[in-house]
């Protein structure tokens, strides 16, 4: 049987040229990345149409779209984006960004 532990600091990778999304977990039921952006790197907004979000800050600070609110968030805050809504992430700060990502299909329990 494969481990199911990991540990972050071996998954996580940073690019110079732009941000990374690296998997850690993925199942049927669950999907967890951690996302790695330098200053000033982002991801694009994108609509998920089948799973919820939830963004986790690890480190440093991000500015996240959330559908039509834009969002500061930083270290050890969340924010939920719900199915059908659009999110993306942008690094303004001078320093690097750590943020995981699970996305669940709606009706887990």
């Amino acid at each position: 049987m494969e481990s199911n532990v990991k540990y972050l600091k071996q998954v996580a990778h940073y690019s110079e040229d732009t941000a990374k999304i690296n998997a850690i977990f993925k199942s049927d039921q669950l999907q967890m990345d951690v996302l790695s952006l330098n200053p000033h790197q982002y991801l694009s907004p994108v609509v998920e149409p089948l799973s919820d979000i939830i963004y986790f800050v690890l480190h440093g600070e991000g500015v996240f779209e959330v559908g039509d609110e834009v969002l500061v968030l930083t270290r050890n805050t969340t924010v939920l984006v719900e199915t059908g809504v659009s999110s993306g992430i942008i690094n303004e700060s001078d320093a690097q960004l750590e943020v995981l990502k699970f996305l669940a299909p709606p009706g887990i329990h």
